[in-house]
């Protein structure tokens, strides 16, 4: 019992690692190169989240095929955001995009919006593709790593996600 608790901690742990590496890593080239102060990051997110979620769910997309989208809708908001805001003052420019992130959890979020968003719950189970994906070396086995034992799909993501880091 306590082996699968740990294990299924461990593999939660790891991929919420990975989710604020990937956000500290967008942070340093903004604000650590820039200077700006810029808190629009997790509107950026959600857009990327729910542009991958949103087409695999509602019309049976692969994961892989939903990237351009992803690029696109990510490229959009920036521009849309981008263009008005960037000649303000770096502590307006991070009100701007604090209130844009917040405005676009608040439209996902609404009850209203629950066939197409999820609301609250947001969009799970749509990972097959990834599933699917599993290199055949990994495929049906678990791994040992230290003294816990990860399941094939568990192991795929952490590669994947550090890949990405």
């Amino acid at each position: 019992m306590s082996q699968t608790i740990s294990n299924g901690l461990f593999g939660a742990i790891g991929v919420t690692a990975i989710a604020y590496c990937l956000a500290a890593i967008g942070l340093n080239i903004h604000f650590g190169y820039t200077g700006l102060l810029n808190f629009g990051q997790a509107g950026f997110a959600l857009v990327g989240g729910y542009a991958v979620a949103m087409p695999v769910m509602n019309w049976q997309w692969s994961i892989w095929a939903t990237i351009p989208v992803v690029i696109i809708a990510s490229t959009t908001f920036a521009l849309i955001l981008g263009i008005p805001t960037l000649r303000l003052r770096s502590d307006y420019l991070a009100i701007v995009t604090i209130a844009a992130a917040e405005i676009l959890r608040l439209l996902v979020s609404t009850p209203k919006a629950v066939n197409v968003t999820g609301a609250t719950d947001g969009i799970n189970s749509f990972t097959d593709d990834i599933q699917n994906s599993i290199p055949g070396f990994l495929r049906g086995k678990s791994v040992p790593l230290w003294e816990k034992q990860i399941s094939d799909y568990e192991m795929w993501v952490i590669m994947l996600g550090w890949f990405l880091v």
